[in-house]
């Protein structure tokens, strides 16, 4: 089992008097399952595990009309005594019962001892008009694929990932080569905790394919389970099928991936799709203002859930992450670990655009730190052009420049039109740690 940043979380929510049962979202495949195990292993005596997949165990959990039934029902199939406070209680795939979703609150209220989690992959999608969560009783955490520093764990990079983290603002930095080489080969591996440990194992990229295939294969045929009816099938198999190769870059509902689809439909699929966590839609935002409120009739830009399923839908090898390629799938590596960050709520990312009668400007990501706004560009190759993050600057001197490339961590001082700014330069294998060095 590999270590996860958030098992530190993990055991916050543990620690915490007035904790509420835990709902662990991510899509499938990204490690929910393997991660509770492992918390579970090593910070309580007993773990008791419902899969309401099973139909045995389904039939059985969905009956129960209490807590205290409940947890009879638990003692007599598992033939364990339950005791609060020593034993975590793990229903995996809680999308399946109703009826047990509706429990948790009871557990909140009834026994608060005890340590719930659960976890679930297709909860939103399935959830109805007549089922909703028990809005204020229970907690949530988010994962998402494995971060770069999580993938230099499971490679056991341990010496190269001590001096990442410890790395100031200001310091020279021997080993950057070597962290360049690892980030590349994490670009073309991605976070898939699966492929991560296949290519551990065997350092085959061949061989990851396979597995990629199976997992995409895997979430077409989660369709049926999300799907509101046959028709709509069509629409969501598209965004599976072509959202990937949109990565990194804008898009519109209106004839999305040069189909002839309308805008209502693939809008409806594609906002299917990012409840189940496979896609983050990025919106514009044309203010510097906060709150940011974003422009929903803006294109869209596309950051799909995971770097090394993209560029497998995209038939992409190491070879060919070169040219525009290189380009868009950078801004897919870098948004993809702006919303890891986000396991204790999900991350609000924006890209900056100025409207149309004011000139033509945009900036590649930006979101709010404390009381501040961050201004990103990517920048993969030599171009250093910022001209669009100096425009935004312009119009707001407070928002705080960033230039995420393969240069070293450092404050440059660039020269436009005759005017001076500050830039934070951090290069791609610190991406991690943006947030310490923007503090």
């Amino acid at each position: 089992m590999f270590d996860r940043d958030i098992e530190k979380n993990l055991i916050e929510w543990k620690t915490n008097a007035y904790r509420k049962p835990l709902i662990l979202r991510g899509a499938r495949q990204v490690g929910k399952t393997s991660v509770i195990r492992k918390f579970g292993l090593e910070n309580f005596e007993q773990v008791i595990e419902i899969n309401l997949e099973k139909r045995d165990q389904r039939q059985l959990f969905d009956r129960a009309i209490s807590i205290e039934d409940f947890v009879n029902r638990i003692n007599l199939f598992f033939d364990k005594k339950v005791v609060p406070g020593a034993s975590l209680l793990f229903i995996d795939e809680i999308q399946e019962s109703k009826n047990v979703m509706e429990l948790l609150r009871f557990f909140a209220e009834e026994m608060p001892e005890l340590h719930v989690i659960t976890a679930g992959s297709l909860l939103e999608a399935k959830i109805g008009k007549d089922w909703s969560i028990p809005v204020g009783r229970v907690d949530y955490r988010y994962l998402y694929p494995m971060t770069f520093f999580e993938y230099l764990k499971a490679r056991k990079k341990t010496a190269l990932l001590d001096s990442l983290e410890k790395v100031r603002l200001g310091d020279s930095f021997a080993f950057g080569d070597m962290a360049a080489d690892l980030f590349k080969e994490y670009v073309m591996i991605g976070g898939m905790p699966e492929v991560v440990r296949s290519f551990v194992e065997t350092g085959d990229y061949s061989q990851t394919r396979a597995i990629f295939n199976r997992l995409q294969t895997a979430y077409m045929e989660d369709i049926g389970k999300y799907s509101k009816s046959k028709e709509a099938n069509k629409y969501l198999e598209f965004v599976l099928e072509y959202g990937p190769k949109l990565a990194g870059t804008l898009f519109k509902y209106e004839n999305f991936g040069g189909s002839n689809y309308r805008s209502r439909e693939m809008g409806e699929a594609i906002q299917t799709v990012e409840k189940v966590m496979l896609l983050k839609q990025v919106l514009a935002v044309n203010s510097t203002a906060l709150p940011l409120v974003p422009k929903n009739i803006r294109p869209k830009k596309m950051v799909w859930m995971d770097v090394g399923l993209a560029n497998f839908i995209n038939n992409a090898y190491e070879e060919m992450l070169v040219g525009e390629y290189k380009g868009k799938i950078m801004e897919q590596v870098v948004g993809q670990s702006l919303l890891a960050r986000g396991t204790a709520r999900p991350v609000d990312l924006y890209y900056w655009s100025k409207d149309r009668d004011e000139g033509s400007a945009e900036v590649d990501f930006c979101f709010q730190h404390q009381s501040g706004l961050v201004g990103m560009e990517i920048k993969s190759g030599n171009i250093s052009k910022m001209k669009s993050l100096f425009s935004m600057a312009d119009l707001d001197s407070t928002v705080t420049l960033l230039r995420v490339s393969w240069d070293d961590l450092k404050i440059e001082s660039w020269k436009f039109t005759g005017k001076t700014y500050p830039v934070l330069s951090v290069p791609f294998y610190l991406i991690d740690r943006c947030q310490d060095f923007l503090s």
